[in-house]
C-alpha cells in the first residue's frame, strides 16, 4: 500500500496530494454568501493532470501527411476521429482535412453502427 505524506492545514491533517482540493473547499465564503464552486481541476486535480499529459503513443496528425491522416481516420472510432480532428484544428489546420470533418465523423459512426452493440 502506498504511503502518503500528510500535511497539516489549520489543524487538519490532509494528504499532501489533496492539499489544493482541501484549500479550495476551505476558502471562506464571502460575507453572507456561499463559497464559489470548485473548478474541475480543484475538484479532482489528478484527473486534470492526466488530461494535461497526452498519451505519447497516440496518433499525432501533425507528424503525418494528409493521406496518412485520412488512412488513420478510415479505421478510427468516433472518439479517436474527434481527437485527431481537434488536434489538426489546433495544429496544422490543413484545409483538406478540416473541410471533411463531418464526412470523417459520419464514416466513424457508420463503422460503429455496423459493428453493432458491444463493438467489433
Amino acid at each position: 500500500m502506498p504511503e502518503h505524506k500528510m500535511i497539516t492545514i489549520d489543524g487538519i491533517r490532509v494528504r499532501a496530494d489533496e492539499a489544493a482540493r482541501y484549500l479550495a473547499r476551505a476558502t471562506p465564503a464571502p460575507e453572507g454568501g456561499q463559497a464559489p464552486p470548485l473548478t474541475a481541476a480543484q475538484a479532482d486535480p489528478r484527473a486534470h493532470e492526466r488530461a494535461q499529459d497526452p498519451d505519447p503513443d497516440a496518433f499525432d496528425p501533425g507528424e503525418h501527411t494528409v493521406l496518412q491522416v485520412i488512412a488513420h481516420l478510415a479505421e478510427a472510432d468516433e472518439g479517436e476521429t474527434l481527437r485527431v480532428l481537434d488536434a489538426e484544428a489546433s495544429g496544422e489546420k490543413r484545409k483538406g482535412l478540416l473541410e471533411r470533418q463531418e464526412e470523417f465523423l459520419q464514416e466513424a459512426r457508420q463503422r460503429a453502427a455496423a459493428a453493432g452493440p458491444g463493438g467489433a
